[in-house]
C-alpha cells in the first residue's frame, strides 16, 4: 500500500524566496513613489505660479484698492535668479508707480505678499522671448485692461519663460507669460 505523504506548509527555502522577491517590488514601488511625488510638488509649484500670476492680474483687472486706493503702478509679480531669492516670488501692489519691485517693503511697496517654494525647487532661469537670460523680472499688470509688461534689468520684453527646477531629479517646469497676459504651463 502506497502512501500519500502530505506537506503541510512551506520549506525554508520557498519562504526566502517569497520574501524577497516581495522585498524588491516593495523597494520598487517605493522608489517610484517618491520620484512620481517630487515631479508632482513640481507641477503644483508651477500651477501655483501661474495662478498667483493670474491673482495679480485680476488684482488688477478688478481695480482692487490697496490702503484705501488703486495702485498707480498697479499689480505685479517679481521674480529673481539671485542665490538667497531663488526659492520664493513676490505679489505687490506698485502703489507709486515705478513698476518695479526694489525689494524695500516700505512706503513704495506696499501690499507685498511673498510665496515661498517648496524645498528643493528654485527658481532655475528666467529667459525672454530672444532666450536672453535675465536675473530678476517684473510682472506688471497695470489697471484698468489690464497692459501686461515685462520688465527686466535691460528694459522690457514681449515675453519671459520662468524655469522651475526640482533639484533631487534635476527636472524643470517652464511657465510662460507673454505681453498680452496670457500665462501657462508649457512643459
Amino acid at each position: 500500500m502506497k502512501r500519500n505523504r502530505c506537506n503541510l506548509g512551506f520549506s525554508l527555502i520557498e519562504l526566502i524566496v517569497s520574501i524577497s522577491i516581495i522585498t524588491l517590488l516593495t523597494t520598487i514601488f517605493l522608489a517610484n513613489y517618491h520620484t512620481i511625488n517630487r515631479r508632482t510638488d513640481l507641477t503644483m509649484t508651477a500651477q501655483v505660479l501661474v495662478t498667483d500670476i493670474r491673482t495679480a492680474q485680476s488684482n488688477a483687472l478688478g481695480l482692487i484698492q490697496y490702503d484705501g486706493e488703486i495702485p498707480a503702478g498697479g499689480w505685479g509679480v517679481f521674480l529673481s535668479r539671485y542665490d538667497d531669492e531663488n526659492d520664493k516670488y513676490i505679489i505687490f501692489a506698485d502703489v507709486d508707480g515705478t513698476q518695479d519691485y526694489s525689494g524695500d517693503e516700505s512706503a513704495t511697496q506696499f501690499g507685498a505678499k511673498t510665496v515661498n517654494l517648496p524645498p528643493k525647487i528654485t527658481i532655475d532661469s528666467l529667459r525672454t522671448q530672444n532666450n536672453q537670460e535675465v536675473e530678476k523680472v517684473n510682472i506688471i499688470f497695470l489697471p484698468p485692461d489690464p497692459l501686461t509688461y515685462i520688465i527686466t534689468e535691460f528694459g522690457t520684453t514681449t515675453a519671459i519663460n520662468i524655469r522651475l527646477k526640482e533639484s533631487l531629479n534635476n527636472t524643470t517646469k517652464t511657465v510662460r507669460i507673454n505681453f498680452l497676459g496670457l500665462v501657462e504651463v508649457i512643459d
